[in-house]
């Protein structure tokens, strides 16, 4: 009875893809997942700092590890990549075991959405077609990779969890506390979106609970008990959860209204107006059902994407996350009646269409990207090993910038960290999110996390200013580094005649900071 209703199953859920919008579907996800598998280092901002920690890890106690930096293990909640992608770098090395892990968080995520409208409602195509689309939104584009496999998992989790609602609840809890020291380890904040997800889903089925009072202490009871667990055992270890900074930012909502596609905001905003288009006339001509239990999880995150701050413990975009998590997990509650007439097949070829452009700009930027990093990676190839290298930048340091194909290039010295054993003072390395940190004697030159430094700012240090607390590794940078990365450079030349160009892209100026006894000789 069993083998013949999951065969059933299979035999439905098959059947979509014989549809046209079912092979629609499928050429989108092939090409969604193109940006990925056409370049060798995928291009996102926080990417090469990620590649820079895995290489790190995967030779830390041995005689290859890196002079700079070294291992800082704790229970971490955010410790997906670096737990799986070091000891598969040994075997396949660090640049392909991290792509592979990259590409397996994005294939999570579409799996897991598709899974969510398997179980809540035995469709599948409206939730691949959305997590296809926003395969390359912007937290995923800038580089929040253990996010991304982290709510890849959240996804799965859920469709689970709906799932086996009418199994035994020893089952369900047994299979919750797996799921919750995975996504623990994996993200943290995934952890919490997928306690508030299940948490409104049961809340939707309130009039079972009333009736099955009993039955219902012991599911809360169940489903906490692993969370404290995890938690407890986290903090008798020494387990930390990032910073303590907090940040609203109305500004940053409504940027997350628009960030379909994290690599052009003109895409993104083209992209956003056919989504509203196409849902106002699935509204207006009824085409568009919403279950009960999609009513309860959109409206409740959407209520908490309105409250969220924009940076919790010191981690940015967290509002953002939670309306990119109500995005992919709401198809799965809705249901769409199309026109069997001209209308419909309008509809379905404008979200195509749409598919196609945001996937078609993500392969656009990735292979710009890529002849960026092959020359900056060429430069380093030159350099000595155990070079320090700072990051300028001409203009405004804005996190994200306006230009967002410049974004990629804002952490790209810590190639050189992986290539050269090179220095570089932003590198990831903040207590509570990242198990590695610099070494004593190099520490006054580096710090948790940061950005490109202002050349402006950059030119009144080398003249004397003092600068901020978090800019103080950079108050006498003419002497302590060896090299400069300028993004968004100027063609003009440099003031400072201590800075020798050695290479340079569309994006990216390159220099060697001659040391003053270098100067003297050639001045004399």
């Amino acid at each position: 009875m069993l083998e013949a209703t999951v065969s059933n199953k299979i035999n439905s859920y098959t059947s979509h893809f014989i549809r046209p919008e079912g092979t629609l579907l499928i050429v989108l996800l092939v090409v969604a997942f193109l940006p990925v598998l056409l370049v060798d280092i995928p291009a996102m901002a926080d990417y090469p700092n990620h590649l820079a920690r895995m290489s790190i890890l995967m030779r830390a106690g041995t005689p290859e590890a890196h002079p700079y930096y070294e291992a800082a293990w704790a229970p971490y909640p955010n410790l997906a990549m670096d737990l799986v992608v070091p000891f598969a770098g040994r075997l396949i090395g660090i640049e392909l075991a991290s792509k592979l892990f990259y590409l397996v968080s994005q294939m999570l995520v579409v799996s897991g959405a598709m899974a969510v409208g398997a179980a809540a409602q035995g469709r599948v195509i409206l939730s691949g077609f959305v997590a296809s689309l926003f395969l390359y939104a912007m937290p995923f584009a800038f580089g929040f990779v253990n996010f991304e496999f982290g709510l890849g998992i959240v996804l799965w989790s859920i469709a689970v969890w709906i799932w086996l609602a009418e199994r035994p609840l020893p089952l369900r809890l047994a299979i919750h506390a797996v799921f919750v020291v995975v996504l623990y380890i994996s993200h943290l904040f995934a952890l919490g979106l997928y306690g508030i997800v299940v948490g409104l889903y049961e809340l939707s089925r309130w009039p079972d609970h009333i009736e099955n009072w009993k039955r219902t202490i012991l599911l809360v009871a169940g489903m906490a008990a692993p969370v404290v667990a995890v938690g407890a055992l986290a903090l008798a270890y020494g387990g930390k959860v990032g910073g303590e900074g907090t940040e609203w930012a109305l500004s940053a909502k409504l940027l997350a209204l628009v960030q379909v596609n994290g690599f052009s905001r003109y895409t993104s905003s083209a992209v956003t107006v056919v989504l509203v288009i196409l849902s106002y006339l699935a509204v207006k001509h009824r085409m568009v059902a919403v279950s009960r239990v999609g009513c309860w999880i959109g409206f409740g995150l959407l209520c908490l994407f309105i409250v969220m701050p924009f940076r919790v413990a010191d981690t940015a975009f967290v509002d953002g996350r939670v309306l990119l998590a109500l995005i992919l997990i709401l198809p799965a509650f809705v249901t769409i009646k199309r026109p069997q007439d001209s209308r419909g097949t309008f509809l379905v070829a404008l979200a195509f269409g749409a598919g196609l452009a945001n996937s078609g700009i993500a392969i656009w930027a990735q292979l710009s990207c890529r002849s960026e990093y092959r020359a900056l990676m060429t430069a380093f190839d030159a350099i000595p090993m155990g070079s320090r290298i700072l990051t300028g930048q001409n203009g405004l340091p804005d996190d994200p910038p306006t230009n967002l194909l410049l974004y990629p290039m804002y952490n790209a010295a810590a190639l050189a960290v992986v290539t050269r054993n090179a220095l570089m003072p932003t590198l990831f390395t903040y207590p509570g999110k990242q198990p590695v940190r610099p070494r004593p004697e190099v520490a006054n030159l580096t710090v948790p996390q940061g950005g490109p430094i202002p050349m402006s700012e950059l030119e009144a240090y080398a003249a004397g200013a003092s600068p901020p607390v978090e800019a103080a590794y950079a108050a006498h940078w003419t002497r302590d580094f060896d090299y400069l990365l300028v993004i968004a450079p100027e063609r003009s030349p440099p003031r400072h005649g201590n800075l020798e160009l050695i290479a340079e892209g569309k994006q990216f100026k390159f220099y060697r900071i001659r040391k003053l006894v270098d100067a003297d000789r050639k001045s004399g």
